[in-house]
């Protein structure tokens, strides 16, 4: 027989090419072809050749032949027939034996690319780590026990031993908690421990490696054995990152923790999901279709009936919506004002009457008395709005922004006697001028953590100061008095708390042109605030009018989402609506809209223009129909990707950042 003749499928008069003898017993599967086209994210027949027989199962990586190229797919299902109607191409290798994709994850990765307008490849691409040869070889030893713990760490919250004994027990309790000044990483690895031993998985998804291995350090303090661990971090190699997904597949591993992508981890036995700092914006993935791990999270707690834990100082808006599907778990009021850290507005009236120069000052002398008076107890913390020096410069005469004059970028300085520094390119600019009225001086808009710290070591000669921001990030800092000055999510830990904290900035936080610019705000005010010990002083820089700082003034975290929450219903925005935000140029969107079928009751805001001629248009729905626009979107940019015609539109489902 020729290489070009062909023969039959068995079971079915379907043809074959018969290059290679085909198996005898289901010789049919069905992948998903690795590819990030709209009109690809469906499933493609292939035969079985006899030599894979007995290793093509569903779940594993094959390779294929497609459209006259080698490319990689997962095998969903393996039958004996066919209802394609042409030549059946064999597959053209196995990757690996080891089935990484079961149901459960497709069904779930399904309906995250359904929720999110896209690709299930390219959700696919981010749960299951590339495969490595030697990690899949390498013999991991059988996980030990955990042992029993007691669970007096949550006993003092309102639901919390309820929490954990109903999660023990099988059930799939879901929660919201608050953790005031304790440290959640210590909160977490408790919760994770008695979970495991009670034979049970737990998944903890952290918003960076730092978190990630905060937890890890406190299980291993718990005495919780290293074989019964897995973390999965972006980060990490090829071979280190597959090895640990492999010891949580075969059921070797109790307990995961890592990055966004862990919120995908296989699981046997899987008890609950817990979600640390999911305001975080570290939890969405960058690349399309841009899921965040909270929203997949709660899908896979709603789809594989199991528990879940939202934890942190502070709430999100969209966990706020979760209430009452989700129990807010925190410790009473009585003990929570006794407990958490004093927290002082340095421009209300009391202190404004004081200090007449407080209202100009940026560091006002209420935050200078207060440093110094806590220094004698241990290091002070100072939040920063901006990393740098100088990150923004103005015109000293017109006050314009500050441009460089070979790419109109905004110029900054990085040290005192630096010349202007342009942000974009780089280039340096001594004999810099204003392009509007040709003056030659600058001044600065905006000061960041390296003029602080430099502000700060003169006016407390003798107390060392430590900056940690950008690249240059502390991890931990000891009891030694010390001033750290941080930028958001950089501060490091105190190894017994921060005596005080200074929140400096505020205003400048709080106006930036943002949805989530006050939630933000009021969440990294939360997080410095928590690493304050109990009897300790927190000054707030910002206008006390705003229901930020009164929170954070009342330790009320659920008071201040909720009111967030109930002003995203009065504007229709998100969480209170489902948003889809498309992105492209105007004949392509109105392309995108007439094939798309959007369900009716969709309000259409926009378009506005965006730079590089592209528009933005806003598309919003009733949350209950949310599924319908995204639905009709992914239908509408499938057909636009077969026909080849025009570009792609971006779209953004519940964005970040609106």
């Amino acid at each position: 027989m020729s290489a070009d003749q062909l023969s039959l499928v068995p079971g079915r008069a379907k043809r074959v090419r018969s290059a290679v003898p085909l198996a005898e017993i289901n010789p049919v599967v069905s992948v998903i072809i690795d590819s990030p086209l709209p009109h690809l994210d469906r499933l493609f027949d292939y035969a079985v050749p006899a030599s894979m027989s007995n290793d093509v199962v569903p779940g594993v990586r094959v390779r294929v032949r497609f459209s006259g190229k080698l490319t990689d797919a997962w095998v969903v299902t393996r039958q004996a027939t066919s209802d394609h109607t042409g030549a059946l191409m064999p597959l053209a290798s196995l990757i690996s034996a080891e089935p990484v994709l079961d149901a459960q994850l497709l069904s779930l990765v399904r309906d995250i690319s359904l929720r999110n307008a896209g690709v299930v490849s390219d959700v696919l691409r981010s749960a299951i780590p590339n495969r490595h040869a030697r990690a899949e070889a390498t013999l991991i030893p059988e996980s030990d026990d955990v042992e029993e713990s007691d669970i007096a760490v949550w006993a003092q919250y309102s639901g919390g031993e309820a929490l954990i004994k109903r999660t023990c027990s099988g059930e799939s309790p879901r929660a919201i908690v608050t953790t005031g000044n304790d440290d959640p990483a210590l909160l977490i690895a408790k919760f994770a421990q008695v979970v495991a031993s009670s034979k049970r998985d737990v998944i903890v998804v952290a918003p960076d490696r730092t978190a990630v291995e905060r937890v890890v350090r406190q299980l291993a303090a718990l005495n919780v054995p290293p074989s019964t661990i897995a973390t999965l971090l972006a980060d990490d190699g090829p071979e280190k990152r597959y090895r640990n997904y492999v010891h949580a597949l075969r059921g070797q591993a109790r307990i995961v923790v890592g990055t966004r992508s862990a919120v995908f981890a296989p699981a046997s036995r899987l008890a609950s999901v817990v979600v640390w700092d999911d305001w975080s914006e570290s939890l969405v993935d960058p690349q399309a279709p841009y899921w965040n791990a909270r929203d997949v999270a709660v899908l896979r707690s709603q789809t594989q009936n199991c528990g879940l834990v939202v934890i942190g100082p502070s709430i999100s808006t969209e966990s706020a919506a979760l209430i009452p599907w989700a129990v807010h778990v925190s410790k009473p009021r009585e003990v929570i004002r006794k407990t958490l850290a004093h927290v002082r507005c340095a421009l209300d009236d009391v202190y404004r009457d004081r200090d007449v120069s407080g209202p100009l000052a940026r560091i006002p002398g209420i935050a200078l008395q207060t440093i110094k008076r806590a220094l004698a107890d241990g290091p002070v913390a100072v939040l920063v709005a901006r990393a740098g020096y100088q990150p923004r410069l103005l015109c000293d005469y017109c006050r314009l922004p500050a441009v460089c004059s070979l790419c109109a970028g905004p110029l900054m300085r990085t040290q005192r006697s630096s010349a202007p520094t342009c942000f974009h390119c780089g280039q340096q600019d001594a004999n810099w001028s204003c392009a509007q009225c040709r003056g030659t001086n600058t001044r600065a808009t905006a000061v960041g953590s390296e003029r602080t710290s430099e502000e700060l070591g003169r006016a407390f000669p003798g107390i060392p100061v430590r900056t940690s921001s950008g690249d240059h990030i502390v991890r931990e800092v000891d009891q030694r008095p010390a001033i750290v000055v941080a930028t958001p999510g950089a501060l490091p830990v105190a190894t017994h708390g921060y005596s005080a904290a200074i929140l400096l900035d505020g205003n400048v936080m709080l106006s930036r042109p943002d949805l989530r610019a006050a939630e933000d705000t009021f969440a990294k005010w939360c997080e410095v605030t928590s690493q304050v010990r109990s009897g300790g002083e927190v000054i707030v820089v910002a206008d006390p009018d705003q229901s930020a700082v009164q929170a954070l003034i009342r330790h009320d975290p659920l008071g201040f989402a909720t009111r967030e929450l109930e002003v995203r219903k009065d504007v229709a925005l998100p969480p209170a609506v489902r948003l889809a935000v498309l992105t492209g140029t105007q004949s392509d969107i109105d392309d995108l809209l007439e094939i798309a079928h959007l369900p009716d009751g969709t309000i259409k805001r926009g378009p506005v223009p965006v730079g590089q001629g592209e528009l933005r248009l806003l598309l919003s729905i009733e949350r209950a129909r949310g599924v319908e626009l995204s639905t009709a979107l992914k239908d509408a940019t499938a057909i636009r990707s077969a026909r080849h015609k025009g570009k792609p539109v971006n779209i953004k489902i519940d964005p970040h950042h609106i």
